[in-house]
């Protein structure tokens, strides 16, 4: 005999999902790391065409309808960040210029806080903004923009790491350097800002570290999520030294002498002779403060009155201009022409010499007599 339980047939069981988002992020960083992600599956089914009392699903398996419980995970730390260097070209430089800036932007792309340990550094060859590096700055430091102005202010940007970046935050982060006096006009330094990623809240002292094996349930792993799965970002930035370049040539002629006057004159006692002291400048920028320390040569005595109908002692051109003088009184400048001589040198400074221009036509002359003795 068979039996009517025998022939029962139990019916296909249905079973739903609360929806779950398949790798939908939460903004441009991802859903915030230990964020807590929980759901719950309920099977629906029937029993001989009597639809029974649904089961939950549980973590640990389920029998109870009604009962169960739901299936968690925490998201995990994903480590990401971007360095760019952010002014778009070369900081220009003069030699021996103090605390100079380049400037840069860290931008967490990770989806948790974090703080990064800065590293700046000289970089050797290699070229940036189509110049190659051909020389170091010196005196290389890190500070991070405290006041979010964009801008270096010394004495107020004094941390040299970044203590906690928000994911999706971005700050600004200078190296500041000095330019060493030897630099030449031409010469470009590249610079390098490294940023490794640290714990958050240690001021860049304690560098995150990737979690290792299979995932954690319920702990926060860490997971490098950027090009070389490193925690570090780098990028480069350069100094344009742009300076004068001076050529001074000293040359002497023999203007007259007691027996031959101006006709073929020779260096004998009594003559005059002039010298001139042509300064050109083919650097990149003008050279200001010019100031000529002449000593005055043994066996010869200063010539004053040497030019202008007898009203002055030095000449000054530039370029193919016209000439203008000034009296070099022995002793103090008391005119404050910028003339005068000491018991053995001749100066001549500002104002009749003060600048010497960059480009063709901008040479200077100087030009004084001694007689001899």
């Amino acid at each position: 005999m068979i039996h009517a339980w025998m022939t029962r047939r139990a019916g296909l069981a249905v079973f739903t999902l609360a929806a779950f988002g398949a790798w939908q992020t939460a903004g441009a960083v991802g859903t915030a790391a230990n964020t807590t992600v929980s759901n719950q599956s309920t099977v629906s089914y029937s029993v001989g065409g009597v639809a029974q009392a649904p089961i939950p699903s549980s973590p640990t398996g389920n029998t109870t309808p009604g009962g169960g419980a739901p299936t968690t995970f925490v998201v995990d730390n994903r480590i990401d960040l971007t360095v760019a260097e952010s002014s778009g070209g070369n900081t220009p430089v003069t030699p021996g210029q103090l605390n100079q800036v380049t400037g840069f932007t860290v931008t967490n792309t990770g989806n948790a806080a974090q703080g990064y340990q800065l590293t700046p550094t000289n970089l050797v060859g290699g070229a940036l903004f189509g110049n190659t590096d051909s020389t170091d700055v010196a005196n290389l430091r890190v500070f991070v923009d405290s006041n979010a102005n964009g801008v270096y202010d010394a004495g107020v940007d004094t941390a040299t790491a970044i203590d906690t970046l928000a994911a999706d935050a971005s700050v600004a982060v200078f190296i500041v350097s000095d330019i060493p006096g030897t630099a030449t006009n031409g010469q470009f330094a590249n610079v390098q800002l490294s940023a490794r990623a640290a714990v958050a809240g240690t001021n860049g002292a304690t560098l995150a570290t990737e979690t290792s094996g299979a995932d954690t349930p319920g702990s926060v792993d860490i997971v490098f999520g950027d090009a070389a799965r490193d925690a570090t970002e780098v990028s480069a930035d350069q100094y344009a030294v742009s300076s004068a370049a001076l050529s001074v040539q000293k040359t002497s002629a023999v203007v007259d002498d007691p027996f031959n006057g101006t006709t073929n004159p020779k260096a004998i006692p009594g003559a005059h002779v002039e010298y001139a002291i042509a300064i050109a400048n083919t650097g990149a920028a003008a050279a200001t403060g010019l100031q000529i320390n002449d000593p005055l040569p043994a066996n010869t005595a200063f010539r004053t009155g040497g030019y202008n109908a007898g009203a002055n002692d030095v000449s000054i051109t530039v370029g193919a201009g016209p000439a203008t003088f000034c009296i070099a009184e022995a002793g103090a400048d008391s005119n404050a022409d910028g003339c005068s001589r000491t018991a053995t040198d001749l100066v001549v400074g500002a104002p009749a010499l003060t600048t010497v221009a960059i480009g063709a036509g901008n040479a200077v002359t100087v030009r004084f007599q001694v007689t001899i003795n």
